[in-house]
């Protein structure tokens, strides 16, 4: 039987920069927003926050797991980033941060780089702020329009308390289409004071359709088609042209009325992480993207298990990717358990030690479009994935 290949305009996908081991670990479901488009699996105000124990715990798999694959990868760094929910409101957060940061330093030092990295809303404290100063090396904070003014005040006051600091961080604005010009105005101010942010659609996740959130009209959809378009077409200009044709400003976007109405999923969608990636046509011509308006890869070869892993605290699980959920039998679902994951490791050892890492073949269903693992190594056919991995990964050896 023939594999079905969505049909598309360009063959393969190669990460330029961000090429890290990335771990995102959801940290609990307890959360002080109660977002209309946030699936009711994602957060509560109810469940128990992990112990510092179980954290520990948890972390210790991590260390070994990212020492074991950064052995063989270019750029030997793992960024392990906190979600939730919202992870800045377990009490224990804190104090973990330092016993991360020591426990590093004493074990994993030598053996790879840590950047510990926040995932938030924003909506804490001035203290809790100083903290993440102190235990923390970036944060990317997600701007929710839905929230009460007062909060929404309480967010950009942290942002710009957090860049006086020159802390680094980016803002993730969530385009509420009911709030969309209050969102477009945070950008255009975001943009003027020299703050990194990234448009984000709302209605990406299936179980979200009960919200008005992501229902855009014509001429919403229309900016963010024109805004990366122009996004797009700076990062593959020259510096001359660039200063000659480009505006840097967000006002320079178009909003006039599209063709055809479309769903926020069919326009694409951006890398969350603002990675800039290298896309190559079916003509073999590479260009410079940080979206892309294709994002349907089943059954692409993909790399995504070399860059990613997920960790669900509060299900016990662990996955490739918390979006694709790609497993290497072509199944989806989680690898292994927070509880038993000596198998885990003991799996990956084994394919190490036998030159027999699997490659991942996405498993998603017709139509089904990629999350945010879109940005890594991927490409139609094997043999071409096999001729971008070497700048990513030190011994091609290992896939027999």
């Amino acid at each position: 039987m023939t594999e079905t290949i969505e049909k598309t305009d360009f063959k393969a996908v190669n990460l330029l920069d961000g090429h890290n081991l990335t771990v995102t670990w959801d940290v609990g479901r307890r959360c002080n927003y109660d977002c209309s488009y946030c699936p009711a699996h994602r957060h509560d105000n109810f469940s128990p926050h992990a112990s510092l124990e179980t954290l520990q715990d948890t972390a210790r798999f991590v260390f070994e797991y990212g020492e074991l694959l950064t052995r063989f990868k270019t750029n030997k760094r793992l960024n392990l980033n906190f979600t939730g929910g919202e992870p800045t409101v377990n009490p224990n957060f804190l104090k973990f941060g330092e016993w991360l940061r020591d426990t590093y330093k004493e074990q994993y030092k030598n053996k790879f780089k840590l950047n510990l990295t926040i995932t938030s809303n924003g909506a804490f404290s001035r203290k809790m702020a100083d903290s993440i100063i102190e235990n923390y090396g970036f944060i990317t904070i997600s701007y929710h329009a839905e929230a009460h003014q007062k909060i929404k005040k309480q967010v950009i006051d942290n942002i710009y308390y957090l860049t006086e600091k020159k802390f680094p961080l980016k803002t993730n604005v969530m385009f509420h289409a009911e709030y969309f010009d209050e969102c477009k105005d945070l950008c255009l101010q975001l943009d003027k004071d020299g703050i990194g942010f990234v448009p984000r659609l709302i209605g990406e996740h299936e179980d979200s359709h009960k919200s008005f959130a992501h229902r855009y009209t014509d001429e919403q959809l229309a900016w963010f088609k024109e805004y990366w378009a122009n996004k797009n077409a700076k990062l593959n200009e020259s510096k001359e042209e660039k200063e000659a044709t480009v505006s840097h400003e967000i006002s320079a976007v178009q909003t006039e009325k599209s063709e055809e109405k479309k769903l926020a999923r069919q326009l694409g969608r951006p890398c969350c992480g603002s990675r800039t990636m290298e896309v190559c046509s079916n003509d073999g011509d590479w260009k410079k993207s940080q979206f892309l308006e294709f994002a349907k890869f089943r059954n692409w070869h993909c790399s995504v298990n070399w860059f990613f892993l997920h960790i669900e605290q509060q299900t016990d699980t662990i996955w490739h990717h918390q979006t694709c959920q790609a497993r290497f039998d072509g199944t989806r679902g989680p690898i292994g358990s927070i509880t038993e994951n000596r198998k885990i490791l003991d799996d990956l050892r084994q394919n190490i030690e036998n030159n027999t890492m699997p490659v991942i073949k996405c498993p998603l269903g017709p139509g089904k479009h990629c999350g945010c693992g879109l940005c890594v190594p991927k490409a139609t056919e094997k043999q071409q994935l096999f001729e971008i991995l070497p700048s990513h990964i030190t011994d091609m050896n290992l896939f027999g």
